[in-house]
């Protein structure tokens, strides 16, 4: 089965996906990465720190669900993938205040202009990342395109301030806080590709 690397967020599929009750668990911290892929770096966050509860959105339906089979083989019972929108599914996903730390890992590979439409990078994702977020909770984020770093920071450094840079205002990190890798910063670092980090906390 030919599996796409990207898919278009706006085509009208992607728009209006019927999704299943998400039951988080209580009393648990709830990790998530948005646009987790085969969710290799959840799975590996998972064995670092098994008390926290992972969930990955992806919006390729194969892909969810060959990662949720890989972690049933693994015996992950802390580690799920949905098939749903980053763009427009969010508040259906979670309440407010609910989750703990995001992860957007090597988001929006769209290099062509026209093509800029599709990002989900932008002020309305990280609003309502605060929305969901608990106070003090994080927004963390990785890829290998300068300008896309930059397009993060800005948002993120935004007025009035919702977030703090956990380094400092208008500083990426030297290197990631977490031992796990995806599958393409593992690529990156194997090709010795520089990638741009960053880290916020969300203001109370």
């Amino acid at each position: 089965m030919r599996i796409r690397q990207h898919v278009n967020p706006l085509k009208s599929n992607f728009l209006e996906i019927d999704l299943p009750p998400l039951a988080l668990p209580e009393g648990r911290k709830i990790e998530v990465e948005l646009g987790s892929g085969e969710a290799f770096f959840l799975m590996e966050r998972a064995a670092a720190e098994p008390e926290r509860h992972y969930l990955g959105v992806e919006i390729r339906r194969e892909v969810a669900a060959a990662a949720n089979v890989e972690c049933a083989r693994r015996g992950l019972t802390n580690v799920e993938c949905v098939f749903a929108n980053m763009s427009v599914d969010l508040p259906r996903l979670f309440g407010p205040g609910r989750i703990n730390r995001f992860h957007l890992n090597f988001p929006d590979p769209y290099f062509k202009s026209a093509q800029h439409k599709r990002r989900v990078i932008a002020p309305g994702l990280f609003l309502e990342l605060h929305r969901a977020l608990e106070d003090g909770g994080e927004v963390h984020v990785a890829t290998d395109i300068f300008d896309l770093g930059l397009e993060a920071m800005a948002a993120l450094e935004g007025y009035p301030p919702r977030f703090a840079n956990t380094a400092a205002p208008w500083t990426f990190l030297r290197q990631s806080p977490f031992a796990a890798r995806s599958r393409r910063e593992r690529q990156c670092e194997d090709e010795a590709t520089r990638i741009w980090r960053l880290a916020y906390r969300k203001l109370a």
